[in-house]
């Protein structure tokens, strides 16, 4: 780009001397015609509407592309280059086209640095998701052994009666009010959370587990004959050396919710 300012220099300097020259005729024109022609230029060529942009972003993906190609981590000069040329909508096409190529072929330092610098452009809730999603494919590649996380009520766990309906949520002690898991039940044999309970992408048991996180679970219960509600809660410590946890709930942790009058 900035060869391209020093031709419009070179080329102005014939202009400016024709101007200069004190037997020149019509000034006004020629001047007012080559302010036109070199701001089409200027904008043609360099601007991040330019009508020739395709070309300046063509050169950009052929670079980013070959530093994809050897896993090195986006060099700022092209990360600057495509804010630069690209307006916020096309960088979010750009960087999900290229994170998920980075990843599919292994590539994950280049996926890393992609997916560092483009956060910033994911702002509503749907963009977080499609963001959060490209960090957990990433994360499942880098760490494989955690994509199969779970937690499961022990089979032999005993409840006070009967179930109508119950859920279980998994909380991060000292977190946000978000759970990483949740899950509708009716028999308490079958609760099994994976990563896929969660309610954002990424937020999860695994993620929880990579930072050797404590969680509290906390079951709420109703009981199908008396409608009474029951609940419990209680934590886990969880660490990176286990991926499946599993609880076995006594008769005596349950405790009932008092009746509003």
């Amino acid at each position: 780009m900035i060869i391209f300012y020093i031709l419009i220099f070179f080329a102005a300097l014939p202009i400016i001397a024709y101007l200069l020259g004190q037997r020149t005729n019509n000034k006004g024109i020629i001047l007012g015609y080559s302010i036109l022609i070199f701001s089409f230029c200027l904008i043609a060529f360099t601007s991040k509407f330019a009508l020739f942009g395709t070309v300046n972003k063509q050169i950009l993906t052929n670079k980013i592309n070959e530093e994809i190609f050897v896993d090195s981590r986006i060099s700022q000069e092209y990360l600057k280059e495509m804010e630069s040329i690209l307006d916020s909508e096309e960088i979010k096409v750009w960087t999900i086209s290229l994170i998920s190529k980075s990843i599919n072929i292994g590539k994950l330092n280049s996926a890393e640095s992609l997916i560092a610098f483009s956060e910033k452009f994911f702002v509503t809730n749907d963009e977080k998701v499609i963001f959060y999603g490209l960090y957990t494919n990433l994360r499942d590649i880098k760490f494989p052994k955690f994509k199969d996380s779970n937690f499961k009520i022990h089979q032999d766990s005993e409840v006070p009666c009967r179930i109508n309906t119950a859920e279980i949520q998994l909380f991060i002690m000292n977190g946000p009010e978000i759970p990483i898991a949740k899950q509708e039940f009716e028999d308490i044999q079958n609760v099994l959370l994976t990563n896929a309970d969660s309610i954002i992408p990424g937020f999860d048991l695994a993620s929880a587990i990579l930072n050797d996180e404590r969680i509290e679970f906390e079951i709420n219960l109703i009981c199908k004959e008396s409608i009474e509600e029951f609940y419990i809660k209680n934590l886990t410590i969880l660490n990176q050396n286990t991926t499946s946890y599993s609880y076995k709930i006594g008769l005596n942790e349950w405790l009932k919710k008092s009746q509003e009058l």
